[in-house]
């Protein structure tokens, strides 16, 4: 009965063919008089079973799973089949547990199981899921449970999955739901963690981040990011700690053993458990090299580029870090790896195909003893889609099923973003054309029993529902925001402070006046639609807290869309009076970073990215690219017509011009304060990091009295902002990347080289350099500073790597 329901299963028949005659023949099991667990109906309507010093249990009562009680302990019959098997027995270690069940399936069975989509059915039940979870799928990622508001339907949609889960299939493998990183109870992430560069903070907000996913039934993590941002424009810096290799090794160490251990009350590291999340550590390996800033995302960015061969520096978080870990869990529970080629002319580091596909970053991998589960970053074996191209790079001339063979082949464990369980099928069995079935089917039970173990140790397999009560005391939870709060405090970087004018508070001066603009801003993308709105740069009720405040006033909306609708303009913005800005003492312009991305135009020309708000043309750029590749184009034959041909590419983008930024208007809002103001006003001017944490500082620093940067891609917290401002608290941040001169500076580096560019100095005479900053004393020079200033590694310790010369 239970293989025959495992060949419909992977045939992807309906969940209630299968379920029915499970569940019609389950009978429930009574503790005996000497057992030793317990078991009650929670409030959420899942079954709670309590080991004496063992596992906690919960299942469906709906499911059919029962429980089996074997030397006074309960377990989860999750098979159903009246046997307590080896992987159902929580008293064993996991890798034990996880051979054991892959051993008992077949190859069709496993290949849905290694495929990892996107979960659409957020809400009470499985919904549009159900398709995906029937034909064998497991696993997949959301961004919906994470956000504020959300949790009570988290905890109602997880166990909706579980429970279908558990009901169907044949074996109750439980559901895996991942995330990407995220602010989830605004804790910071990445980019603020690296700017605090404190590893007790990374593993303080790493703990913060972990209970409050495993509230919403996150179990795993699509980070974090470690990559090496060596290059200054790169886009995707703002999910990376920083370009220092030694700084991105220890914060990972710290933030990924805060994540995947479960600590005590007394704080003792006990390694995997309830509050385990597991780590994906990314882009493995070398992401942040990309050729001039590009976004690996689209085929204009598929390159990286190693010019000042220092691929090494760029393995450093990797083995020196996430893979050596100095907690109970020991290692990053998963990798993935990166989009991009790694370009070498003589192909030192491996053949040009995407990183997943890569036998030589795989082989580094494993010879170097890596043996957790590999996860592909998303959508590596699909087919061009629209403008954003295919990103199975190298390989676009496979079928998706050749392209699962060939990861499946090559030691990915797992596939990212794709929900096809058809194409991961035909990639088995394309498996055992090429290799023979004992072959293929040995390789994909070691894929399985992978993915298996990460959740066995985060105890998916014991119980995978959540509690509504325990979830909302603790994601987004007062206490945990406070806590986060003040982790945001300790990310913000004072860049200048001419005349001291930022100092500790005072509590018997004085309300100073406050100058708080309005500023234009357009909000959304082409594709979803724009918003457009005049706000004011800070909240003014919170502002008014400290400070008497002048500010403007908005009238009625002057302008109309394409489709007629009256939308707001920056001519609807009504400034205050001169007169009332010129009694300010202070105004304050918050603003966004410039960043220009990298893309192409409708004649497919490359446009740079840029890190300024006015145009950049790019004259100073190589005129050739390092890393062109081939494509192919029709060409006349001579004779008959048209050919076509393999040549090679033109990438380069000299002299092509990126236009202003698209949130110029708040560039115009301080360009009016400064002129609006009088001499003896302050300007403070507070920055939020744009994509590639960094800029050119020539156009706003020379208006500003005051500067604090805050790194990271969330919204800060007014309140704490104003808290910095008012000299409440002492900022402490340093800078995580250094900030270039111009963008010509950008164009002279070495896009593998981390801190290689010349650096902006501002007219208090201070140089933006990585670990760079200021508090109320002046320059902090500590012993943060003095650790990470010194030179940049190159080469990573824990294993033996040597350049190609």
């Amino acid at each position: 009965m239970k293989k025959r329901m495992n060949v419909l299963m992977a045939m992807g028949l309906a969940a209630t063919m299968i379920m029915s005659p499970v569940a019609a023949f389950a009978e429930e099991t009574a503790a005996s008089d000497g057992a030793k667990w317990t078991e009650e109906e929670t409030a959420d309507g899942w079954m709670k079973v309590t080991n004496e010093d063992g596992a906690t249990l919960g299942y469906s009562k709906d499911s059919g799973v029962t429980i089996i009680e074997q030397d006074g302990y309960a377990f989860k019959d999750l098979d159903q089949d009246g046997e307590l098997d080896v992987y159902e027995d929580w008293r064993q270690d996991a890798s034990t547990r996880a051979e054991d069940l892959a051993s008992k399936m077949s190859g069709e069975e496993i290949a849905p199981l290694l495929t990892h989509g996107g979960w659409s059915s957020f809400g009470k039940d499985v919904g549009a899921d159900e398709e995906y979870l029937a034909a064998g799928g497991r696993a997949g990622v959301t961004r919906s449970a994470g956000n504020e508001g959300n949790t009570e339907m988290a905890v109602s949609w997880n166990n909706a999955l579980q429970e279908y889960a558990e009901a169907n299939g044949g074996y109750g493998v439980p559901v895996t739901i991942s995330i990407d990183p995220n602010y989830i109870s605004d804790v910071i992430d990445k980019n603020g963690l690296g700017a605090t560069m404190s590893t007790d903070d990374a593993n303080e907000a790493a703990q913060l981040h972990s209970k409050s996913y495993r509230a919403v039934g996150v179990t795993m993590l699509l980070g974090p990011q470690v990559d090496v941002a060596s290059e200054s424009s790169w886009d995707r810096t703002s999910g990376t700690f920083s370009e220092d290799p030694a700084l991105n090794r220890d914060l990972a160490n710290a933030y990924i053993s805060g994540l995947q251990s479960t600590y005590d009350e007394n704080g003792n590291d006990l390694g995997w458990g309830d509050d385990s999340v597991v780590a994906i550590v990314k882009h493995y390996v070398g992401a942040g090299a990309s050729e001039g800033g590009r976004n690996d995302h689209n085929d204009s960015g598929k390159y990286t580029v190693f010019p000042g061969n220092d691929f090494g520096a760029h393995l450093i978080p990797f083995f020196d870090g996430a893979f050596n870990l100095t907690s109970v869990t020991g290692k990053a529970g998963g990798v993935m790896p990166n989009y991009g080629i790694s370009y070498s002319e003589d192909e030192s580091l491996g053949e040009e195909v995407g990183g997943a596909y890569s036998e030589y970053k795989m082989n580094l991998l494993r010879d170097n003893g890596y043996d957790g589960f590999v996860l592909t970053d998303w959508q590596v074996t699909e087919d061009a889609d629209g403008a954003m191209g295919s990103r199975a790079f190298g390989v676009e001339d496979l079928t998706e099923g050749e392209r699962f063979a060939k990861l499946f082949e090559n030691g990915v464990d797992q596939v990212g973003g794709t929900s096809n369980t058809e194409a991961a099928i035909e990639g088995y069995q394309i498996m055992v054309d090429d290799l023979g079935e004992e072959e293929a089917l040995a390789t994909m039970r070691e894929h399985a029993a992978k993915f298996f173990v990460t959740q066995i140790n985060t105890g998916l397999f014991e119980n995978s529902y959540l509690d509504t009560e325990e979830s909302t005391a603790v994601a987004w939870s007062d206490e945990v925001k406070a806590e986060g709060a003040e982790l945001q405090k300790k990310s913000v970087v004072m860049l200048k402070n001419s005349d001291n004018t930022i100092h500790a508070y005072d509590e018997t001066a004085e309300k100073s006046t406050l100058y708080v603009p309005y500023t234009y801003k357009t909000s959304g993308a082409a594709w979803m639609g724009y918003t457009y709105s005049c706000e004011p740069v800070i909240d003014i009720d919170k502002a008014s807290e400290y400070y008497n405040v002048v500010t403007d006033s908005v009238g009625e909306p002057s302008g109309t869309d394409d489709d007629g609708n009256a939308i707001y303009t920056a001519d609807d913005i009504i400034r205050a009076s001169a007169e009332d800005i010129a009694a300010c003492d202070y105004a304050i312009v918050a603003m966004k970073a410039p960043y220009t991305d990298g893309t192409t135009d409708e004649d497919g020309n490359y446009l740079p990215a840029s890190m300024q708000f006015e145009e950049y043309t790019a004259e100073t750029a190589p005129e050739e690219a390092i890393a062109n590749g081939t494509e192919l184009v029709e060409m006349a034959d001579g004779y008959y017509g048209t050919t076509t041909q393999e040549v090679e590419e033109d990438r380069s983008y000299q002299g092509a011009t990126a236009g202003q930024a698209n949130n110029y208007a708040e560039y115009e809002t301080l360009k009016y304060v400064d002129s609006a103001v009088s001499d003896d006003c302050k300007v403070i001017v507070i920055v939020g990091s744009n994509s590639s944490a960094a800029m050119v500082w020539s156009e706003v620093e020379p208006l500003a009295d005051v500067i604090f940067w805050n790194d990271g891609e969330m919204t800060y917290d007014d309140e704490v902002l104003l808290s910095l401002m008012t000299g409440q608290t002492e900022p402490n941040a340093l800078l995580i990347k250094q900030q270039p001169a111009s963008m010509e500076a950008v164009e002279a580096q070495q896009e593998d080289v981390p801190r290689d560019v010349e650096c902006y100095v501002d007219a208090d005479g201070n140089t933006y350099d990585f670990a760079y900053g200021l508090n109320w004393s002046g320059v902090i020079n500590d012993e943060r500073v003095e650790t990470y200033s010194a030179e940049p590694l190159t080469t990573p310790e824990t294993i033996t790597y040597t350049a190609a010369e």
